[in-house]
């Protein structure tokens, strides 16, 4: 019974489609005429502007066609002034030439023949191909002019056929096969192809007059190569040129598809209607409530963004418990990450205290090296004590940047390396030596338990230098100091060289080299040294470690 009731459904259905089908198939050729009748319209455009100029010379000329050089400037600047135009000229009845716009020899294009445009005595569009053998072709434009109302000749615009655009990038059309452009001959003047395969696709047996007589139309015809096609005809001046759209026929796939519409389309519509029902449900009661809380979940893992007012009035139960379950979870993690936060916060300052005292500390230590020094009556016994000095003193400065940083206890040990060398060179250097100092040192944060040894190795490295530099005489001694990344920031090098001259007396006791090497143990660092006849060289390379603070205990 239901089959029954639907049938005179399904036979409307299947009317109507066979209509709409028809319909659908001459709005599409419509619509590819008037994509044809838009590619067309620079190029009828131009032309046209082309007849306006040549009326526009005709009027202003009237009476100073015999002065040859006011003619000529004219058409020169007409010429220069217009994109397009590559020559312009005044020709009397007799093809003579009465003024031009260049020099003659720069026309690549053959004149037309005069008598046949004079006999008609009024505007004519004259194609042209090539001088020379590239076949390109042009469109001479021509304005007849009087003189007491007798027709005296014709003022001549040319226009390169490449200067006609015809615009297709608005075609998105998967029918289109080519936009050519024709003359009243039947002419090819351009193609958006290769003008073979141009040729081949026109249709058979093209009869230009019937169309010069029906002006722009639709038709169905089989092309020189036998393929089935549509075209499409405007003409861009009357009876003078035509633009031909050559696209894809529509007729076979139309029939198909009509046919596949008669037998599918009312069933597919009732399952399509079913499905939209079901779906339209299934999101009212569950896809949407479930994204809403989706959304909340987003917003608060992105920026702990916690919403408690968007219930829908008519979420289902199971789903109110999870968004009940989920806003209470949310609300407990904010107020841990609180704690956590006030915890970690306290932690920061009381590290920071930490690390303040003891550079206090360390500082109060230099102070009582500094008063034992002064008090000490043997000059070894202030070098050893000035040495104990510089050593508290290097501890001293790297507690005072970890207390001063902002990167997560971190110290950027090239200022370190930079301090501790500058500092050495001018507490150290003996007053009647002028050393060169040479640093080229990068940023490098490291972690305390690299940045001390680091930062001591490098004061011991510096003292021995300052101990045993010189330099040939007549040189100035120098000390050179390279710290820099390698590897992507993995690993570290520390380049110390300093100049050697005459061998000098100096008494060694060997601990800096003991420090220099417990150091470098500490750094897991590789020390090579070498020495030539003048220069002293220490290499270190270690690699950073990626320490992790320890975790808080809450």
């Amino acid at each position: 019974m239901m089959s029954l009731a639907l049938l005179p459904i399904g036979l409307i259905a299947l009317i109507q489609t066979n209509t709409v089908s028809t319909k659908a198939r001459q709005n599409e050729e419509l619509a590819l005429l008037a994509l044809t009748e838009q590619a067309a319209l620079q190029e009828r455009l131009v032309i046209q502007s082309a007849f306006g100029a040549a009326r526009g010379l005709g009027a202003m000329l009237s009476d100073n066609f015999n002065n040859t050089e006011a003619c000529d400037r004219a058409l020169s600047k007409l010429v220069a002034s217009v994109k397009g135009y590559s020559f312009a000229e005044v020709v009397d009845l007799s093809g003579g030439n009465i003024c031009v716009s260049d020099d003659l020899s720069k026309r690549k294009f053959a004149f037309p023949d005069i008598s046949a445009v004079a006999e008609a005595g009024k505007p004519a569009v004259v194609t042209k191909r090539s001088l020379q053998a590239d076949g390109s072709s042009a469109v001479f434009v021509m304005q007849p002019f009087y003189s007491r109302d007798t027709l005296s000749g014709f003022i001549s615009i040319t226009v390169p056929h490449k200067a006609l655009t015809i615009e297709t990038d608005t075609i998105a059309s998967g029918q289109f096969f080519d936009i050519v452009t024709l003359n009243n001959k039947g002419e090819l003047l351009s193609s958006q192809n290769d003008w073979q395969v141009a040729k081949k696709a026109l249709p058979t047996g093209f009869n230009m007059d019937w169309l010069s007589t029906f002006g722009s139309r639709v038709f169905l015809a089989r092309s020189s190569d036998g393929v089935p096609r549509m075209y499409t005809a405007v003409p861009v001046e009357e009876g003078q040129i035509f633009v031909v759209g050559i696209w894809s026929s529509l007729g076979e796939r139309s029939e198909r598809l009509l046919r596949i519409l008669s037998t599918s389309v009312f069933p597919v519509l009732m399952w399509i209607f079913s499905l939209t029902v079901a779906l339209m449900t299934i999101h009212r009661l569950l896809t949407r409530q479930i994204n809403s809380i989706g959304q909340q979940m987003l917003e608060f893992a992105r920026d702990r963004t916690s919403v408690t007012d968007t219930i829908a009035p008519d979420m289902p139960n199971e789903l109110q418990t999870i968004q009940d379950s989920y806003l209470s979870m949310a609300d407990s993690i904010l107020r841990e990450e609180a704690k956590m936060e006030d915890a970690m916060r306290h932690q920061s300052v009381l590290t920071k205290e930490v690390h303040h005292r003891v550079k206090n500390n360390l500082q109060l230590i230099s102070s009582i090296l500094n008063m034992q020094i002064r008090a000490a009556r043997h000059d070894e016994t202030k070098l050893m004590l000035r040495r104990i000095q510089d050593r508290v003193l290097s501890l001293a400065t790297i507690h005072r940047d970890l207390y001063q940083s902002g990167t997560g206890g971190q110290v950027n040990v090239g200022e370190l390396v930079r301090e501790v060398i500058e500092k050495t060179v001018q507490i150290g250097a003996e007053k009647s030596m002028d050393i060169e100092v040479k640093l080229d040192v990068d940023e490098v944060m490291l972690f305390p338990d690299q940045a001390v040894p680091m930062s001591l190795l490098v004061a011991e490295a510096a003292t021995n230098a300052l101990k045993y530099v010189g330099a040939p005489e007549g040189q100035t001694p120098w000390i050179s100091v390279e710290f820099k990344k390698l590897d992507d920031g993995k690993r570290c090098c520390l380049e110390l060289k300093n100049s050697t001259g005459a061998e000098r007396e100096v008494e060694s006791t060997g601990l800096g080299a003991k420090l220099i090497s417990a150091f470098a143990i500490q750094l897991d660092a590789d020390i090579e040294i070498t020495e030539d006849e003048n220069t002293y060289t220490m290499l270190v390379n270690f690699d950073i470690a990626q320490f992790e603070p320890e975790s808080a205990d809450f």
